[in-house]
């Protein structure tokens, strides 16, 4: 297994839940466990029943915009719950469900307490792997240098830790690297403007997968498409900060309310992450506030969400009326009234909203709120690896696997299409990264 993160973590726990007989080496490059996935802050999606499967297919398409596997896309919902299973199984707590952009209804998931579910669930799994020490080997600090194939048949991984070269031997690699987002120069190359953004993104998100991939033939796809999520925050001690903490989707989810620098609001909140940041992109000076009405429910989601860690420092204000938040945005208080007299209006239910919001989180009435300054940043890479329904790598010709190749998680490519719903990538990650597993260990014990 390539990388010791979530990906990697779920995938060698199924493989050896398939063939007891196994023994697995997790070769990570950076000095511990976590990688983005420790950061995933809104939640993990899974349709909320049988009833919800066609729903949250026909989201996660209109999302991709034309671009996504719809085999992939199929799989990824088909065993969506079964993945929450597998994780509750490992006692992650996913009893909270909120509504995030682009989803018809709620269906992502998120722990009630503690830290953030990315956090949760990378934990639950490192607790599940250190349990099966015995039969798995973890190498931090390692640099894969080189997948071993021949005749489309992988053999070995070649890697390189304190100063010196190892080879492993095996029938079965799978890869579980990450993104991009992090690599310039991949990013000039591959979707040229995406360089000029912020990320989100740790300096580990170097999209090495695509090179040991691509050196023994496979395909990659949509490597182009790179996600803008809309609301990284805004320092005011630095501005201009290349990486940005994230201002989690799952504050939109709870009633969250984005208005420009002239103090009017400019989109619906909760379409997707693409059409909010085309939005943001068009208004002056690119930035916006993110406010959000103290809610019972808005409470809940910032504990849960550790909006006070972001308040401490310096990035979330609390403003006690509006005439303190139209001194915060800059602009006359009689703005600010009209724009929350029509959307308080349209959460009420007494007018349609002017921006075509239908979910509004119980916000009724104003009170004292969290203002956030928000751009769009650098967020996730939709292209990668190709891969097929069973996550194995395809060569060149999009057809063919490569004999003992798989991928998971953000490394592959096509499942998102052009767009990423928020939630999908931890679901792509337990679901895949699961189904690699199971073939790996198939593949392992017919070997034997």
């Amino acid at each position: 297994m390539l990388s010791y993160r979530r990906v990697g973590m779920a995938a060698a726990l199924e493989a050896l839940e398939a063939n007891a007989s196994l023994r697995i080496v997790l070769l990570e490059k950076e000095p511990k466990v976590g990688g983005n996935s420790a950061k995933a802050s809104s939640g993990i999606n899974a349709a909320q029943s049988k009833d919800d499967l066609d729903a949250y297919l026909q989201d996660t398409l209109k999302s991709g915009g034309g671009f996504t596997n719809p085999v992939l896309a199929q799989t990824l919902v088909d065993q969506s719950l079964d993945g929450i299973r597998f994780l509750e199984s490992k006692g992650v707590d996913l009893s909270v469900q909120c509504q995030l952009g682009g989803h018809s209804t709620e269906r992502t998931r998120r722990n009630k307490t503690g830290p953030n579910v990315g956090f949760a669930i990378t934990s639950a799994l490192k607790k599940a792997i250190d349990d099966a020490s015995s039969q798995i080997q973890i190498v931090t600090g390692a640099k894969v240098t080189k997948l071993v194939a021949s005749d489309n048949a992988v053999s070995g991984v070649e890697y390189h830790v304190d100063n010196r070269d190892f080879t492993v031997s095996t029938p079965a690699v799978i890869l579980a690297t990450g993104g991009y987002s992090a690599n310039t120069a991949l990013l000039k190359t591959l979707a040229p403007g995406m360089e000029a953004f912020a990320t989100t993104n740790g300096p580990w998100a170097t999209g090495d997968g695509l090179e040991l991939a691509t050196g023994v033939g496979a395909a990659l796809v949509d490597t182009d498409k790179v996600q803008l999520h809309p609301t990284g925050f805004i320092d005011p001690k630095d501005r201009h900060k290349s990486t940005r903490f994230l201002a989690p989707e799952a504050l939109r989810g709870a009633g969250g309310i984005l208005l420009n620098v002239h103090g009017h609001r400019f989109v619906n909140e909760l379409a997707t992450r693409k059409e909010v940041s085309n939005a943001m992109l068009a208004q002056p000076e690119k930035r916006s506030f993110l406010v959000l009405l103290q809610t019972d429910q808005v409470q809940a989601a910032c504990q849960a969400l550790g909006l006070s860690f972001y308040e401490k420092i310096g990035l979330v204000k609390v403003v006690p009326t509006l005439e303190a938040l139209a001194q915060v945005v800059g602009v006359p208080q009689s703005v600010l009234d009209a724009e929350f007299d029509s959307y308080l209006k349209a959460a009420r239910g007494q007018a349609a909203d002017t921006f075509g919001r239908t979910a509004f989180a119980n916000v009724t009435e104003l009170r004292p709120m969290f203002v956030l300054e928000v751009e769009p940043v650098v967020h996730y890479c939709m292209g990668g690896v190709q891969i097929n329904e069973h996550a194995e790598v395809v060569l060149g010709n999009h057809t063919t696997p490569v004999k003992g190749l798989y991928a998971a998680g953000e490394v592959s490519g096509g499942l998102h299409g052009g767009n990423r719903l928020g939630g999908n990538s931890l679901t792509e990650c337990v679901v895949f990264g699961r189904l690699a597993g199971q073939r790996a260990a198939a593949l392992v014990a017919v070997k034997q």
